[in-house]
């Protein structure tokens, strides 16, 4: 007697069955692996935004720290400088070192300033061509050379014996100062908001009328480092930066607004506040 032998197998309906689970099951596997990417992705992008806008707000305060008195100054601010579209420059002369002089200023020639040596203080002596400033009462007293508030040196005497050194000018200085401050400049330094980034700007020479980014960037030996991006401001309505009016009595403020946009829809908002000492 023979026994039926039966071979088992899939059934078409269940080959396609098995097929469909598997291909739900894959799917929702990698949309659970593609949120965690995205996840990670978005993290690592928020934690780069707040490292820029760190790094940026820190590196303008330290700067900041050695502007010359009244020096601040802003390309356009939707107000008294025009209105601001896709470009905004702040721009401010460090003070290389600083000295008390010890008589009147000269008012007639030879115009030589007696002051504390820089020796005392290990700070850097001027040298034939450095310029310098004296009482300067606002950003045009440091830029616009025919105020007579800034002056080159056209020599300098440092003496092996004795406190004082002599500095010379060639012509006189336009005002007093109460305090009888004698600032030795830097050439003038601007940060400068370029759509989505930050450049600084250094090595060009001081000019009247304060250059924006596209001067700048045409100017002679100029030097342009980019310091950030993620920049999100609409400048229009949200000024990257804002300088508080100057006063004598207070000291002048800026307010840095950094909008940090890590994706295509989130941004972040920071705000930081750098007094500068402005008493001349």
């Amino acid at each position: 007697m023979q026994i039926a032998k039966y071979q088992y197998a899939f059934t078409l309906i269940e080959l396609l069955l098995v097929m469909v689970i598997i291909g739900i099951l894959a799917v929702s596997a990698f949309s659970f692996i593609g949120a965690g990417v995205s996840i990670y992705s978005q993290g690592i992008e928020r934690q780069e935004a707040v490292a820029q806008a760190r790094f940026v707000i820190t590196r303008i305060s330290k700067e900041l720290r050695h502007a010359t008195p009244n020096s601040l100054r802003l390309s356009c601010d939707n107000n008294t400088r025009g209105a601001c579209s896709a470009q905004q420059c702040l721009e401010f002369t460090p003070f290389l070192s600083a000295t008390h002089y010890t008589n009147y200023l000269p008012t007639e020639a030879p115009f030589n300033i007696s002051a504390v040596d820089f020796e005392l203080n290990n700070l850097t002596q001027p040298q034939a061509g450095s310029w310098a400033t004296i009482y300067p009462l606002n950003s045009g007293d440091i830029y616009d050379e025919s105020n007579n508030k800034r002056l080159q040196v056209s020599a300098f005497n440092s003496s092996a014996t004795s406190a004082i050194d002599v500095w010379q000018f060639n012509k006189a200085f336009a005002q007093e100062s109460p305090s009888k401050r004698l600032y030795l400049l830097s050439s003038a330094v601007s940060f400068c908001i370029e759509g989505q980034y930050l450049y600084r700007y250094s090595d060009y020479g001081f000019s009247a009328t304060q250059l924006n980014a596209v001067g700048l960037q045409v100017s002679s030996g100029v030097k342009r480092d980019l310091l950030g991006i993620y920049i999100a401001n609409n400048l229009a309505s949200e000024l990257f930066f804002t300088l508080d009016s100057i006063s004598l009595q207070r000291n002048s403020v800026l307010k840095i607004n950094a909008q940090m946009q890590f994706n295509e829809t989130e941004v972040m908002n920071f705000n930081h506040e750098v007094h500068i000492p402005n008493v001349p």
